[in-house]
């Protein structure tokens, strides 16, 4: 029940108990007189007595229903006024909208955009929506209006006043009638900061994934990468008839370089040799840091001898471009093992295994060569 109608049924209750004691009082009046002068009858008196009891029967009634409508129209007051102390406190924004412009913001609405309510009021929600998005705004309400979508939840890009661009959440739903027009009630909640964060959570977990699989020193993958990568191409080249080949690589003497100029000499070798394993290699070869001085090249739908040409470019770069450690020049050469599919072996294992003996073959023959398995 309004606040005006309560108002108004009010009134209506206390007219009726004024005319019920102004009949009571006329017919009191009337009976008075018909006794004193002689001329009433036992009948009238009776029928004055009970219209008396019903009387008053009704106008307790009435006083009744008279308290119970001063405690509605009291609890209504209360209620709206918690409503109102609700939406304006609410840390969500609320609109209402009426054929595409506000009837009525809250205050955190204004805060989201930056307008004072007055300002809003003679504004289009569109007014508020970047140029990017505004088809979108202008079907949602559309739509809403027209009472063709029940839940009402999808994120847009508002422009404040002081022109930033922040991203905010509105959900509604069925319009309710007011005046006897739709209107849609809105929740709008700035998103800008939520959204933020949760990419820059994306970007992070996207590079802790990437160093799960990377060689911190190197940047080239790493051997957990590898025996992943190894059996997923050797299962998709047995299974389309293609071909794999795997090499080994070795860096000659390296534990003597270590040794005489000391470990970060060797890590600016390591990394020198993994810069040029990239510059040579495709883009699709899969480059990884084996383990220590130990480097390995996947490559696919590449055959041994095809492999022996490429790593052979390598082998001459390493021999011929010195690496620069602080005043030292250091002249460093590398052995590579080859192995294929199908020639070399029949599962992973088998391919790896027969790359490294390969490797050991071609360190065994004198180093800085290239042998096939």
């Amino acid at each position: 029940m309004s606040q005006p109608q309560a108002t108004n049924d009010v009134a209506r209750l206390e007219a009726e108990i004024i005319r019920q004691q102004k009949v009571i009082n006329a017919l009191m009046d009337r009976a008075e007189r018909s006794l004193s002068t002689q001329t009433s009858d036992f009948s009238l008196l009776q029928s004055t007595v009970v219209l008396e009891e019903q009387v008053r029967r009704r106008t307790i009634e009435l006083e009744s229903a008279l308290q119970e409508n001063k405690r509605i129209t009291r609890a209504l007051r209360e209620s709206e006024s918690k409503f109102q102390h609700l939406v304006e406190h609410s840390m969500v924004g609320i609109t209402l909208t009426e054929d595409f412009r506000f009837l009525y913001v809250n205050p955190m609405f204004c805060h989201i955009t930056g307008y004072s309510s007055e300002e809003l009021m003679r504004m289009n929600p569109l007014d508020l929506t970047t140029a990017s998005r505004r088809a979108e705004m202008a079907e949602m309400i559309e739509l809403g209006l027209k009472g063709e979508k029940e839940v009402v939840d999808f994120f847009t890009e508002v422009i404040r006043k002081d022109g930033i661009i922040v991203q905010v959440e509105i959900s509604g739903g069925l319009p309710i009638s007011y005046n006897g027009k739709p209107v849609l009630i809105n929740s709008i909640i700035d998103v800008t900061e939520r959204i933020r964060a949760e990419n820059e959570i994306r970007l992070l977990n996207a590079r802790l994934s990437e160093q799960v699989v990377r060689d911190p020193l190197t940047g080239l993958f790493n051997r957990r990468y590898l025996d992943d990568a190894l059996v997923r191409e050797f299962n998709r080249a047995e299974r389309n008839g293609g071909k794999l080949s795997l090499v080994m690589c070795d860096l000659d003497h390296f534990k003597s370089i270590n040794d005489e100029y000391g470990h970060q000499a060797g890590d600016t070798v390591l990394r020198s040799f993994a810069s040029l394993l990239i510059g040579h290699m495709r883009s699709s070869d899969i480059c990884c840091r084996f383990g220590g001085e130990e480097f390995l090249v996947l490559q696919f739908d590449v055959d041994r001898e095809t492999a022996c040409k490429q790593i052979e470019r390598v082998r001459q770069a390493l021999q011929a471009e010195p690496i620069r450690f602080e005043d030292q020049t250091l002249n460093i050469t590398a052995s590579f093992g080859i192995a294929g599919y199908p020639d070399s072996g029949e599962s992973p294992e088998t391919l790896l295994s027969c790359a490294d003996a390969a490797l050991y073959r071609a360190k065994e023959e004198g180093r800085n060569r290239i042998c096939l398995a």
